[in-house]
């Protein structure tokens, strides 16, 4: 390594997961990480993450600087963004799945005609007289 990397190192300086930025960030949500860093300007690098994601690596000292201004509140930071608003607590707490009962209602009947026209089709395939798979062939 360079000087300038072992500086950057003991300095605290260098590269950060996006693991690490969420203990840093934990007033944004893990999907928007990436949305937050770009808007604060938090450089990032194109090199693979050590652990073998597609996530890019985030610089430690901009990640410290955009959580101090976040702690602030001088951050650019959308309501939707942040882990602690109203509007997050909502995306993650869906209320329970609606199931839709099934029935053979108006609604089916023209799929169903469908379904009923293709396999006459079919069977009206297998029993003609020209088709060599059938087992009227055998038969003489």
């Amino acid at each position: 390594m360079g000087t300038a990397d072992e500086q950057d190192l003991e300095d605290g300086e260098g590269w950060l997961t996006k693991a690490e930025v969420r203990e840093i960030w934990p007033q944004i949500r893990p999907i928007s990480i990436r949305a937050v860093a770009r808007a604060n300007n938090v450089r990032t690098s194109a090199a693979p993450s050590p652990d073998l994601t597609r996530e890019p690596t985030y610089h430690a000292a901009d990640v410290r600087r955009v959580a101090a201004r976040i702690a602030r509140g001088e951050a650019e930071v959308a309501p939707w963004q942040r882990a602690d608003s109203d509007t997050a607590r909502d995306d993650a707490t869906p209320g329970p799945p609606v199931r839709q009962p099934v029935s053979w209602g108006a609604e089916n009947v023209p799929g169903l005609i469908l379904l009923a026209i293709i396999v006459g089709l079919m069977l009206w395939g297998l029993t003609s007289p020209d088709n060599p798979g059938t087992g009227t062939v055998f038969v003489r």
